[in-house]
């Protein structure tokens, strides 16, 4: 009898310990991962990450990519995420969130205008690429106050540069970014060769400083 309870209990710790693998697995291989918290430099605000689904998070990278694929197919077919989030604002010095001011369609700016912020890198984040200084980019999701056919929301997007920073003093990635408002951000950067190149958006062109014209002929001067 003692013998039957040990294997049964065997049996349900290895089916629990399989379980947990599987769901452990699962986990660590998702595409979107939650940004983590921002901090802006003033050290008065902090970008505090609402808490967001993996399926909510995967929808505000979707719909920004899918933006991106519209109007810049030809940076679209190079840009990776880095991460997707959505944030509110926090101030330290009353540890409450902040009534932010929002415009007529609803979008929170930020108290005083734009302000640097500093968001950290998830540590499970793609860094294919990362180099200190790296222009990245934040997709920063508004409403237009406008809605489609069957009622639903049309966003655009704000194009904000940033730059990917090691925090050697804290052995961490973290994106340097000026937001004057806060509602869904998509991160990403823009792949050439296994690198992070900067992007003319007006001209639609990836990494234009390689893209200069032929030198001319020294004879011919063509």
């Amino acid at each position: 009898m003692k013998l039957k309870k040990l294997v049964a209990f065997i049996t349900a710790g290895a089916l629990c310990l399989g379980m947990s693998l599987t769901a452990f697995a699962a986990d660590s291989s998702r595409e979107i991962v939650p940004g983590n918290d921002g901090y802006s430099t003033d050290g008065m605000y902090e970008a505090d990450q609402t808490e967001y689904s993996q399926e909510e998070l995967q929808e505000i990278a979707d719909l920004a990519t899918d933006w991106l694929q519209k109007y810049y197919p030809n940076i679209a077919k190079d840009a990776q995420v880095i991460t997707a989030g959505d944030y509110t604002l926090y101030d330290w010095t009353t540890g409450k969130r902040v009534e932010v001011e929002k415009d007529q369609y609803g979008n929170a700016k930020v108290p005083g205008g734009k302000t640097m912020f500093t968001f950290d890198v998830p540590s499970y984040a793609n860094r294919e690429g990362f180099k200190d200084g790296a222009t990245v980019y934040a997709l920063h999701q508004r409403w237009t106050g406008e809605t489609d056919a069957n009622g639903n929301k049309l966003y655009t997007f704000d194009i904000i540069n940033g730059k990917l920073r090691y925090d050697q003093a804290n052995h961490k990635w973290v994106i340097e970014a000026e937001m004057d408002g806060f509602s869904p951000i998509t991160f990403i950067k823009v792949m050439s060769d296994g690198t992070i190149v900067e992007v003319d958006w007006k001209n639609d062109v990836v990494n234009p400083a390689k893209a200069a014209s032929p030198k001319a002929s020294p004879k011919t001067g063509e």
